[in-house]
């Protein structure tokens, strides 16, 4: 008689929550096909002390190789299946011969499935262990979203939807909190969790219980309804994992809010451990930050201030010397153009193309017949880029980067305008560049 599987509702992690290692037995394992990300190749070349430089070859086409995991089917398992906003729990499946990473779980309908990275035969003994930092900080979380919610379930508030993150976790709501109304939210919930409050499970008659909650692809029929009380503040169907008492949670910080989708709104909150962790992660941060600013805490927002106030004026500043700059090199450009028909920009200091914009402003509409001008910003194992304009520019171009003097130059134009960027340029190049341009 082939095993069966204890339904989704009725695991043994449903059931008791706090077990942290489990005995039971493979059902089922199948294959599943996985893709592998798609990679690109593409040959490289010799650098300076490899001898001369090759041809770049055209790349590669993107590969993709399947991968085989497998999806075992257990008797029964204390590792949550990911639902009902709460992510899958992580553990390890032991045997006899060693063990699996769990690398998630998943309900397919009324089952939960396992994946791992080795296949195991149906009949193998196992035994489960269950990350006990990873699953109490879930259910801290989730059950506090459940007091959050009841809370704003007073205040006529509805919860739309929630997220259990990695991090910091949200409840969606349809309106925006005032300040005023997430103090009173938070004040009563951890007036609850001081209370030490009973959470429980309770299976009632089906016909009693909402199921417009449920996933559309729950058998209703066939599974199990929970419903988890908040002593006599909170009762609402749920499959995840809980704690016993509201005293678990510790305490309750809401941070702030994001609108979202019209007049919806996010409010974002910690539980539990990820408070702590949360102080202690800011207050280490402050540290650096009265270090960095030389100052104390209280002085942080007053000294940024000021040093945006500066920075302002440093930047602007910096645009009128860079366009007095600009306006002096243009002039200078043209009457190198008019006596040799070409000139050279070359800014080391520089990576991108803000100043030539500004430069090929100052300078103004260049006529057929005036010459070419090369620019090329950037500095030995830094980027950069090479604009080139003016008469036969493509050709210009094309030249300076047939002689592979620019290893590692990319662009396109045609006409009177070419532009094209340095990925990075190598020892010598900059000094190639100018010599290179004297033959023009």
């Amino acid at each position: 008689m082939r095993m069966t599987s204890t339904v989704v509702g009725a695991l043994a992690c449903q059931l008791d929550s706090y077990l942290t290692t489990f005995d039971t037995t493979v059902v089922s394992c199948r294959a599943v096909q996985v893709a592998a990300p798609a990679t690109a190749t593409k040959s490289g070349k010799k650098g300076k002390t490899g001898g001369a430089k090759e041809a770049e070859a055209p790349a590669v086409a993107p590969t993709v190789s399947a991968a085989t995991e497998y999806e075992l089917e257990l008797q029964d398992t204390i590792l949550f299946p990911e639902g009902g906003g709460q992510p899958s729990d992580h553990g390890i499946i032991a045997t006899d011969s060693g063990s699996l990473p769990v690398l998630a779980i998943r309900r397919a309908v009324l089952t939960a499935l396992h994946k791992v990275a080795t296949p195991l035969a149906p009949e193998t003994k196992v035994t489960l262990t269950v990350d006990w930092k990873r699953r109490f900080d879930h259910m801290q979380q989730h059950s506090g979203q459940h007091l959050i919610s009841a809370i704003l379930d007073t205040m006529e508030i509805p919860t739309l939807a929630w997220n259990l993150g990695e991090k910091v976790s949200y409840v969606e709501i349809a309106r925006k909190l005032s300040d005023a109304e997430v103090q009173i939210v938070e004040d009563r919930c951890n007036d609850v969790i001081r209370q030490g409050v009973d959470i429980w499970v309770e299976v009632p008659d089906k016909d009693l219980v909402k199921k417009d909650k449920l996933p559309d692809d729950y058998d209703a029929e066939r599974g199990i309804l929970r419903v988890v009380h908040i002593g006599n503040l909170d009762s609402n169907p749920c499959c995840g994992t809980h704690l016993k008492n509201t005293k678990e949670m510790n305490a309750i910080s809401l941070l702030h809010q994001v609108p979202i989708r019209g007049t919806n709104s996010r409010l974002y909150f910690l539980i539990g451990d990820r408070v702590r962790a949360y102080t202690k992660e800011l207050h280490a941060l402050t540290r650096s930050l009265n270090a960095k600013l030389s100052c104390q805490t209280e002085e942080i927002e007053p000294k940024i201030s000021r040093l945006e106030t500066q920075l302002k004026e440093t930047v602007k500043r910096e645009k009128q010397w860079t366009t007095e700059v600009a306006q002096t090199e243009a002039t200078r450009v043209r009457a190198e153009l008019t006596e040799r028909k070409k000139s050279l920009v070359y800014r080391a200091e520089l990576t991108g193309l803000d100043y030539f914009n500004l430069f090929m402003n100052e300078l103004g509409k260049l006529e057929p017949g005036a010459g070419v001008i090369v620019m090329a910003s950037g500095a030995p194992k830094t980027a950069g880029a090479l604009v080139v304009i003016g008469d036969a520019a493509d050709v210009v171009a094309g030249n300076i980067r047939d002689a592979g003097i620019i290893s590692t130059l990319k662009g396109g134009g045609k006409g009177a305008k070419w532009q094209g960027k340095v990925a990075l340029w190598e020892k010598g190049e900059p000094e190639a560049l100018t010599a290179f341009f004297e033959t023009l």
